[in-house]
C-alpha cells in the first residue's frame, strides 16, 4: 500500500493529474470534513459539503420508512438496467459538480463523503476511472470514541459491536481499492493532518498535481464553507489542532477497547497503528 507521495497515474487515465476529480472517503469521524474544508480553501479546487447521491441512488440507509416511495426506488419501475440509471443520473450529478466548480471560479472539483469509500466502483463507472481517491483514516479507537459521542444512529448501528463491524467494512473497502489501484490513490492519516498540517497537505497536493497555498490553513473555517451537512464540531474550529488525538483512553471502557482490538487487529496493522496492550 502506498501512502502520500503517490503521483503516478494508471494507464487508463486520460485527464492530466491536475484535471482529475478528487474523491474523498473514509469512515465517519475520521477527518474527512476537515480535509474537505482545507481543499475547498485552495484557489483551484471546489469541494462542497456532503451530497448523498450514491447513498440515495442505492437506498443505502439503516432505517428509512419511506424507502419504497423515494425517487430512486420508484424510478426503477421504468425497467431500466442499473447501469443505464447510473449513466443518466451519475452523469447529471457530475455535471452539477462541474457547474458548481465553475461558479466558484475553480477549475476542478472534489466530492467528499465518508461513504465514498463504499462506492468507488460506481465512481469508476461514472468517471471512467479518471479520478484520484483520497482515503482519510484515523486511529480506530479514536474514531469509535468520537462516534459513540455523536451517535449517527440513522447511519451506523446503535450497538458498539455494530459500530466496530461497520468501521471494519469501510476500512477493508478502502484498502482493497488502494491495493488494486495504487497509482490513483493517496492515504491521509488524521494524526498527520492535525499534527503537521502543512507537510501533510503538501504531500497530498503533490499527489494531485497542485501546489500548497498558505490560505488553505487560514481560510478553511470561514463562513463560506459552513453550508450543508457538516460535522458540528468543525464549525467551531478556527485552527487545525490535535486535541482529540488519543481521546479513546478517557472515553472508551476497557471492554470496548478489548472488543475493538479483537475485531480490528488486521485494520490496526494495515493502517500502521499500534495495537494497545490489553494487559
Amino acid at each position: 500500500m502506498r501512502l502520500l507521495g503517490t503521483s503516478c497515474v494508471t494507464s487508463d487515465m486520460k485527464l492530466s493529474g491536475g484535471s482529475q476529480p478528487i474523491i474523498i472517503g473514509g469512515f465517519y469521524r475520521s477527518g474527512t470534513t476537515l480535509l474537505r474544508r482545507l481543499l475547498d480553501s485552495h484557489s483551484s479546487i471546489f469541494c462542497g459539503p456532503e451530497i448523498k447521491f450514491f447513498k440515495d441512488f442505492l437506498g443505502d440507509y439503516l432505517h428509512d420508512e419511506l424507502a419504497h416511495v423515494r425517487f430512486f426506488s420508484t424510478v426503477r419501475s421504468l425497467a431500466l438496467h442499473e447501469d443505464e440509471l447510473l449513466s443518466v443520473f451519475g452523469n447529471s450529478y457530475v455535471h452539477c459538480l462541474e457547474l458548481a466548480a465553475k461558479k466558484a471560479g475553480k477549475r476542478r472539483w472534489a466530492d467528499k463523503n465518508p461513504e465514498n469509500v463504499l462506492y468507488l466502483q460506481q465512481w469508476r463507472t461514472v468517471l471512467k476511472g479518471q479520478f484520484h481517491f483520497v482515503f482519510v483514516v484515523r486511529h480506530p479507537l479514536d474514531v469509535l470514541a468520537s462516534l459513540c459521542e455523536v451517535g449517527f444512529e440513522k447511519t451506523v448501528p446503535k450497538e458498539f459491536s455494530g459500530k466496530v463491524e461497520t468501521y471494519g467494512r469501510f476500512i477493508e473497502a478502502g484498502l482493497k481499492f488502494i491495493e488494486e489501484n495504487p497509482g490513483q490513490c493517496s492515504l491521509v492519516k488524521y494524526e498527520d493532518l492535525v499534527n503537521n498540517p502543512k507537510e501533510t497537505l503538501c504531500g497530498l497536493l503533490s499527489d494531485i498535481d497542485e501546489q500548497f497555498e498558505s490560505g488553505m490553513l487560514e481560510d478553511f473555517y470561514k463562513p463560506a464553507r459552513r453550508a450543508g451537512i457538516e460535522d458540528p464540531k468543525v464549525r467551531l474550529t478556527t485552527k487545525v489542532h490535535s486535541e482529540s488525538v488519543n481521546r479513546w483512553r478517557a472515553d472508551l471502557s476497557k471492554a470496548q477497547v478489548e472488543e475493538a482490538v479483537n475485531r480490528l487487529s488486521s485494520e490496526f496493522n494495515s493502517l500502521g497503528y499500534a495495537i494497545p496492550n490489553l494487559g
